[in-house]
């Protein structure tokens, strides 16, 4: 059943690539049927793994290397279970949402087979048990959202997003590479199983620890998009809405978090690679929510937010809060992958993506209204939604390392910037909320979109969505609000965290609740214009995201162009002339040796009695 889980997915791809437009439902249709079932049998499962289950395997069989096997396997456990019914749930709704959203589109028999491609890798990712396999499912994931990114590709920013987020994940990529190596020669084996009974057994040095972990954080922080390799996942919001919702929820970017928990007995082998995980996880938590904050368009609020919650995670997981990371890391994709399915019904609605061109859209879209507004309130980590005790969980983590734990110092360090960025968070979703739903409408008729994800036009009357788009919707947002029930047990699918820090809780509250108050009085005395505004001239700076891709241009990618034309113009000028040199004095040394062994024998005599008389001379001379 677990290799089903895989292969289903893989045949719904086939089929939709051969049914093509010849028979336009048999696409949506295997899509769905074929993600509906891998999530039946996730969920059979994940019931026979949660709780005190022992983990299940499939194989391992051995591929010889000549060094150390590779050993081929597929192993389940509580961990892959609840991530397997997270990521087939929402690749589910996803596919149910695009078969109204991307109605009519040319090339949605492609985009079906490669959502579903791109669920068999995460899938793959989750389930393998030997690190070559995981790295099939991990570059696979990374080619699928190339086209899926590029769906519009007659878009620019489409074009642009796809090769920018593939360039850099291939980057952290090739670090990933290496410390598969690395860590499989230092346990001496690449089954994921074998590296964590190594690393507990003490097989594993320090050193090796550091080396191989750091190599592989490459990897996660280019997949998560954390810094310094984030900037890619904002400027892939050209890309259907589903798509962003299925990349950010549950599948790619949460896969990097996947691993590091996976693989946490080898990083806890390492103080510097856990200190450098801090590290990545508070700049990134504060820097992509400040960013978040003066963004002008909604996807690109949510992904700057997604950036910022994939940091809580990482922060949790480099205080060893494994429990807690893997809580919010759940709660994230249920009320992430809400807010984007909600903010695909706000564009169908109006056309675009631009807050500047929404507003008053409450009364004519309710449900999304609604629904989208428990997402925002989950995110913000307003009490009693699962956001507020998934947050908790990893801010408690923080509390007790700080104040009893081995890792003190950075416990402080993820402690208040966990806290600074729960006050941001709640005011940069207040904002996006104030400004789609409250207010006056901004938006104009007729207008061109600004490459809103179909190219649409801006409708003269918004309008609800239908319901195959708002049946995602609603599904979604019960667990946003009973998953807090959940959370709250003991042993919650098999998780040990305490979601509860009182002290932890009431100060995070509070700061949530300020923020929210003070962006609603920014709002209400603008007479219901951008809270933004009062950033002043620190507005242009978080607008502009910091300049961070201008200093990569400047410090990066051009020295780096002039480095590759200094060696093209030292081929082109010195190695190629020389080469060409080399060829062609042999060539005419050749044609002097055929020249002389031509079989003439007037010839040989002739240059017999001229070598004796130069001979000769040589001779007389030299006398």
């Amino acid at each position: 059943m677990t290799l089903g889980i895989v292969l289903l997915p893989v045949i719904g791809a086939v089929v939709a690539m051969l049914a093509g437009h010849r028979r336009e439902r048999i696409a949506p249709l295997a899509g769905v049927v074929t993600t509906a079932a891998s999530l039946g049998a996730a969920l059979v499962i994940g019931f026979g793994h949660w709780g005190d289950a022992a983990a299940s395997a499939l194989g391992p069989y051995e591929i010889s290397t000549g060094g150390t096997p590779i050993l081929v396997g597929l192993r389940v456990d509580q961990l892959s279970a609840s991530m397997l019914v997270l990521a087939t749930a929402v690749a589910l709704l996803v596919q149910v949402y695009s078969v109204s959203y991307l109605r009519g589109d040319p090339r949605y028999p492609t985009y079906t087979a490669l959502v579903c491609l791109f669920t068999a890798a995460m899938s793959l990712v989750v389930v393998s048990d030997d690190l070559f396999v995981l790295l099939v499912g991990w570059e696979v994931m990374g080619v699928c959202s190339y086209f899926l990114i590029s769906h519009h590709w007659e878009l620019e920013p489409a074009r642009e997003g796809a090769v920018k987020a593939f360039v850099m994940t291939r980057l952290g990529d090739i670090g990933f590479l290496f410390g598969i190596f690395v860590i499989g020669e230092a346990a001496g084996t690449y089954q994921i199983s074998g590296v964590i009974t190594a690393a507990e057994a003490g097989s594993i040095t320090s050193g090796e620890a550091t080396i191989s972990t750091l190599l592989l954080l490459c990897g996660v922080v280019g997949k998560s998009a954390q810094f310094p390799l984030h900037s890619w996942l904002p400027d892939a919001m050209p890309g259907p809405t589903p798509i962003s919702a299925l990349i950010h929820a549950a599948t790619m970017v949460a896969a990097g978090v996947y691993l590091v928990a996976r693989l946490l007995p080898v990083y806890v082998l390492s103080d510097v690679a856990m200190a450098v995980l801090s590290g990545i996880a508070v700049i990134t938590m504060l820097g992509s929510a400040l960013m978040a904050l003066a963004a002008d368009d909604l996807k690109r609020v949510l992904a700057w937010s997604t950036v910022s919650q994939l940091a809580y995670m990482f922060a949790a997981l480099s205080l060893a809060g494994y429990g807690a990371a893997i809580l919010h890391l759940l709660s994230h994709g249920a009320f992430k992958a809400l807010l984007f399915l909600a903010a695909g019904s706000v564009i169908h609605a109006v056309g675009t993506q631009r807050l500047g061109q929404m507003g008053g859209l409450r009364a004519a879209l309710p449900i999304t209204f609604t629904t989208m507004t428990i997402g925002f309130a989950a995110l913000a980590g307003v009490p009693p939604l699962v956001g507020f005790f998934s947050k908790d969980a990893v801010l408690g983590v923080a509390y007790e390392q700080a104040m009893h734990g081995e890792y003190a110092v950075r416990g402080w360090l993820v402690l208040v910037a966990g806290l600074l960025g729960a006050a941001l968070t709640a005011a940069y979703s207040t904002r996006a909320w104030l400004l789609v739903f409250l207010g006056p409408r901004r938006g104009s008729t007729a207008e061109p979109s600004d490459g809103a994800d179909n190219g649409r036009i801006v409708a003269a009357e918004p309008h609800e969505s239908p319901w195959l788009m708002l049946g995602p919707l609603v599904l979604l947002a019960i667990p946003c609000l009973v998953g807090s029930w959940a959370v709250l047990r003991p042993g919650f699918l098999g998780i040990e965290a305490d979601p509860l820090h009182l002290p932890v809780a009431l100060i995070s509250l509070g700061l949530a609740l300020g923020a929210i108050a003070a962006t609603v009085f920014a709002w209400w005395q603008l007479g219901a214009a951008d809270p933004a505004v009062r950033l002043g001239k620190f507005r242009q700076v978080l607008a502009g995201e910091f300049h961070y891709d201008a200093l990569v241009e400047r410090v990066i990618l051009r020295p780096s162009r002039f480095s590759a034309l200094a060696v093209a113009a030292n081929e082109s000028s010195i190695v190629e002339p020389y080469v060409q040199g080399a060829d062609t004095a042999t060539q005419w040394s050749a044609r002097l040796l055929r020249w002389l062994h031509d079989g003439n024998l007037q010839r040989y005599v002739t240059t017999v009695v001229l070598g004796a008389v130069a001979l000769a001379v040589v001779i007389g001379l030299a006398q």
